[in-house]
């Protein structure tokens, strides 16, 4: 035990410390490059809020300490493996990066970077967090308290479908992501909205909490998402064809890489289309286990017919 304790992930943990200290300098380096002016507080306020940071922290600390208690009761840890800790870690800093990271200095410069920011959130931070977590060892039905039954109504299929909805009418409209831009408040929560949401849909769709509201069979899963990508590759679509440099909400002139407002208007477009990658092979798994399960019974089906006029025929 004495040694399982000397090698935790805890007592590690010891070492963000300073790795903290070298990662925020060459955050204050990269705001730098990205000509922010860091005496200004809309840098300490949006691009280098502090609040995403301090949770990031406490939520690996959290997680790293259950997973050492839970390595010291049953040893070799079947339900916890170490693959689950690297895809948990790989999702919140892939998370922050996008949240908080000099990545916001030239976001008001692109639209192609504003899309990667958010839908990287959804698409990818997500699922890798929702992978990390050890569901099989969480009971679902004990899970009380304010949090957990916000989350139990978020958790209900309709009202994630209305939220993503919302999400996408309101802020991948022009005005509104110009907003998303200008103001710090929603700037800050916006990509927390759709980690949120993303997490949400994989948690619905791998039935993560079986005691929360669910989806009950892979072909309702899988049109439910499909449903809810096909929205968003439908509006990467119409930016890719759109012809109007006014869709282009970017406030930074001139625009990175010397492109013209239409181009990337075209590659964010593109990107969002090609982002939906990850979730869209969720849906060719749901749609692959659902055909499965049907050429399984019909199998069985006639299996059993089979084996029934064998054994009337011996009779």
């Amino acid at each position: 035990m004495a040694g399982e304790d000397r090698n935790s992930l805890a007592r590690r943990w010891r070492l963000v410390a300073p790795l903290g200290l070298l990662w925020a300098g060459a955050y204050y380096a990269g705001y730098g490059a990205a000509g922010v002016d860091a005496a200004t507080w809309r840098f300490w306020a949006a691009d280098l809020n502090p609040l995403p940071w301090l949770a990031a922290l406490a939520v690996l600390r959290v997680y790293f300490g259950h997973y050492d208690r839970y390595r010291g009761r049953s040893g070799d840890a079947p339900l916890w493996s170490a693959g689950q800790v690297w895809s948990f870690v790989s999702g919140v800093l892939l998370a922050l990066a996008l949240w908080e990271s000099p990545l916001n200095g030239f976001v008001g410069r692109s639209m192609t970077l504003y899309t990667v920011k958010l839908m990287g959130e959804f698409e990818f931070a997500a699922p890798l967090i929702v992978l990390g977590i050890p569901f099989s060892l969480v009971d679902s039905v004990r899970l009380k308290g304010p949090w957990w039954s916000v989350l139990r109504v978020l958790h209900r299929p309709l009202v994630t479908t209305v939220a993503l909805a919302i999400v996408l009418v309101l802020w991948d409209m022009t005005d509104q992501m110009a907003l998303g831009l200008r103001n710090v408040l929603v700037f800050g929560l916006l990509p927390g909205v759709y980690l949120a949401l993303g997490m949400i849909v994989w948690m619905q769709s791998l039935r993560a909490l079986p005691a929360f509201p669910n989806l009950q069979n892979h072909l309702r899963k899988g049109l439910y998402v499909w449903a809810m990508e096909f929205a968003m590759m439908v509006m990467g679509t119409m930016w890719f064809w759109s012809a109007m440099k006014s869709m282009n909400p970017s406030t930074g002139t001139p625009l990175l890489w010397g492109m013209s407002r239409v181009t990337d208007v075209h590659i964010a477009g593109a990107v969002m289309t090609g982002l939906s990658l990850p979730t869209m092979c969720l849906v060719s798994w749901h749609f692959w286990q659902w055909i499965s399960g049907v050429v399984g019974v019909s199998e069985s089906e006639e299996y059993g017919d089979y084996s029934r006029s064998a054994g009337r025929q011996e009779l």
